[in-house]
């Protein structure tokens, strides 16, 4: 199917009678703040049972990891205005909740990085790219180390973008690196390592696996197969698994309509199904990057 017929369809089930609310943005998306408050307080409390012996480390780091893959959600929400119509109140929030994955980073320098994702999706030049080519391995130490692959990315940009905001990423890095260098040549070195940068890792891989690794391809292209470019994980799913990955095993809905809140995928993907052929959607495991024919991935 041509880009331009799908792009028809698109606009057609954004237009659907049905879909009026899902597509309402509300002055405050009250479930990613609960998503933050859950993130941060729940680091928190794997922090402290750290640090007075209630769990073992490998618990902790764990535990702690996937809170900070929970709190990517309210970035990622920021940075597409989903989180807030008062503009201001969006990226307060949105900053906030980068400083567990990427301290110093601002919502307003992510969302460069990300809507210029959205709008390479699969290309040579999609910022992205080393999250979704060669092999697991490589995806996921790139992943680990995504500090550097965008600190580099945006360096390599630099006169393209505007004075303020390269301003911005400067005051960041330089916070970044001083919480690093304070860290490492403190006393307290190890419980820093195991409190912090080891869940940082374990947050950092998460995230990309399951937003990134798993939902594209190189070579699907966006702008040449709106609907292909992104997998779905939706088919043969449980209700734990959408609410682990707060709604991205409809990452799909996301990339056709990246102004919706996740928490209003689900309507939004049961009418595109009906729309869109069903050879047109794409469909990979939570556990592999097939993207074959939608229905014909193993159940995993």
């Amino acid at each position: 199917m041509k880009a331009q017929d799908q792009r028809a369809i698109i606009k057609q089930v954004k237009n659907h009678p049905e879909l009026v609310e899902a597509f309402h943005m509300p002055w405050l998306a009250w479930p990613t703040v609960l998503v933050l408050v859950l993130s941060f307080a729940g680091f928190a409390a794997s922090t402290y049972a750290l640090l007075t012996d209630l769990l073992p480390p490998l618990v902790t780091i764990v535990l702690s990891g996937f809170f900070i893959f929970w709190s990517f959600t309210p970035l990622h929400e920021a940075v597409h205005r989903n989180l807030s119509r008062v503009n201001w109140l969006n990226d307060l929030i949105g900053t906030v909740s980068a400083q567990l994955l990427l301290p110093g980073f601002t919502s307003s320098l992510y969302r460069f990085l990300h809507v210029t994702h959205h709008a390479r999706t699969g290309q040579d030049d999609d910022p992205d790219l080393k999250f979704t080519k060669g092999s697991l391995f490589s995806c996921l130490l790139n992943a680990a180390f995504l500090d550097i692959l965008w600190v580099r990315y945006y360096i390599s940009v630099w006169a393209e973008r505007p004075l303020g905001e390269r301003a911005r990423f400067s005051l960041g890095l330089v916070l970044y690196l001083t919480l690093f260098a304070v860290g490492f040549s403190s006393a307290y070195v190890v419980e820093f390592t195991l409190a912090f940068i080891l869940p940082m890792f374990v947050g950092r891989i998460l995230t990309v696996y399951l937003f990134a690794t798993i939902q594209h391809r190189p070579g699907h292209e966006q702008r040449v197969d709106p609907v292909g470019a992104t997998s779905i994980q939706d088919v043969h799913s449980h209700w734990w698994r959408h609410l682990f990955m707060l709604g991205q095993s409809q990452h799909l809905v996301h990339h056709l309509y990246p102004g919706v809140p996740w928490y209003k995928y689900d309507p939004i993907w049961k009418k595109v199904k009906e729309f869109v052929p069903s050879e047109q959607i794409r469909q990979s495991g939570y556990f592999s990057r097939n993207q074959e024919p939608f229905g014909t991935a193993s159940r995993d």
